[in-house]
């Protein structure tokens, strides 16, 4: 491991210890505010603040590792936290250089003793103004709740789940639920596939008869007029059971609602060998991301396979290759995806805060300070009352004959 790595996990283990805090310089912005009452809740008036708070958890695991066993590498669990770390630290290196001012505070998620439990109790996160988290579903829980009671917005940065909140204009989700993946999917076969027979197939699972159900009850797209659906009974499908359900004058859409990816591989190649006869097509769950012989030419001869990702990295444009660069100058190595995480959501809610201040919230739509991606944040509501905020921005991934291509 280059020597540069080992310097940063040192670093890391002091943050473990105490709230590590980096002060920026920053230019008083004179950009005039819209102080109007967001549409969906009546927000604290706006405030702009010469600097702010900034508060990042993450898991790092540091308490799980023995500093005098002489570690020459960096334990594997622990480089998913670590690398969210890292893209902040870029994201914040980065826009001190821009002139921006603020407060950042890291915390270890997953401490033995300052657990994000024991965060909240300890009246840390009280004087932010913002808290970005790669947070575990059962802490997400905790801090949106804490975030709607003291009125301070937290970003989930990586986890696509609502943690059960049912009214909370202070929690941001960044990467889409299953369901806006659906949505995105549905509104693409309806408008490029409409006489198709579309065949919705998946598991006597929970996960997997959910994602039938946003399908069959989504309010923004119409059903379509050959529409069937098929339980599966075991991990195989039987290609009669779709023969069954199909008009074979026309072509054939399947919905493969399968969330294991090696689950959805088998049927994919069961698909596969009636595809021509057939004239199918199919739409795989987000999780489809990692097959990775979609790639293969030879593995799914002509079918069209699609799947949705919020998340695009294209190693070649500028943007990427800086991130890329600054974090090798740190790690010695090449980002991942949630490298990319970490610094997108520090980059563009610290953007949001220098122009508009806190509360933000009716400037989410603001795209002006996107790195990479083009977050579409909206509002989520049920019976016209807020829900939370969601980023619903996705790509359509199209594999042919192993070619890539998106929209």
């Amino acid at each position: 491991m280059p020597k540069v790595m080992l310097i940063c996990f040192l670093l890391l283990l002091a943050l473990s210890g105490q709230s590590q805090r980096k002060v920026f310089t920053e230019e008083d912005d004179k950009a005039s505010l819209n102080t109007q009452d967001a549409k969906d809740f009546l927000y604290p008036m706006i405030e702009k603040k010469e600097r702010y708070n900034v508060a990042v958890l993450t898991p790092l695991y540091l308490d799980s590792v023995d500093l005098e066993k002489n570690l020459t590498t960096i334990p594997k669990f622990m480089m998913p936290g670590i690398d969210f770390y890292q893209g902040a630290r870029i994201a914040a290196d980065t826009l001190k250089r821009a002139g921006h001012s603020f407060n950042l505070f890291v915390y270890d998620s997953k401490s033995n003793y300052m657990d994000i439990k024991h965060i909240i109790e300890s009246d840390k996160l009280d004087s932010m103004d913002v808290i970005i988290g790669n947070a575990s579903v059962s802490d997400l829980k905790l801090l949106a709740e804490f975030a709607r009671q003291k009125q301070i917005n937290f970003i989930s940065a990586v986890s696509p789940s609502d943690a059960g909140q049912e009214f909370n204009p202070y929690f941001t989700i960044l990467q889409p639920r299953l369901a806006s993946h659906i949505e995105k999917m549905h509104r693409h076969i309806i408008l490029r596939s409409p006489e198709d027979n579309v065949v919705f197939i998946n598991r006597n699972l929970p996960a997997e008869k959910n994602a039938r159900e946003y399908f069959k009850n989504d309010v923004l797209n119409a059903m379509p007029g050959r529409y069937a659906e098929i339980e599966m009974k075991s991990e195989e499908l039987n290609m009669q059971d779709i023969v069954k359900k199909i008009d074979t004058s026309y072509n054939t859409t399947i919905v493969l609602g399968i969330l294991d990816p090696a689950v959805a591989y088998k049927n994919l190649k069961i698909l596969s060998a009636q595809a021509s006869r057939y004239n199918i097509k199919v739409y795989c769950m987000p999780t489809a991301e990692a097959i990775k012989s979609l790639s293969k030419p030879e593995e799914f001869p002509t079918m069209p396979i699609f799947y949705t990702t919020s998340y695009i990295i294209d190693k070649i444009t500028p943007a990427s290759q800086y991130i890329a660069k600054e974090y090798k100058k740190k790690m010695g190595g090449t980002p991942t995806d949630v490298v990319y995480k970490g610094f997108e959501s520090l980059y563009f809610f610290a953007n949001l805060m220098k122009r508009y201040g806190v509360p933000f919230n009716q400037y989410l739509g603001d795209n002006a300070y996107t790195f990479i991606t083009p977050y579409k944040i909206v509002p989520v509501r049920e019976k016209g009352v807020l829900k939370f905020y969601e980023n619903k921005f996705l790509y359509l991934v199209r594999y042919d004959d192993g070619i890539m291509t998106y929209e």
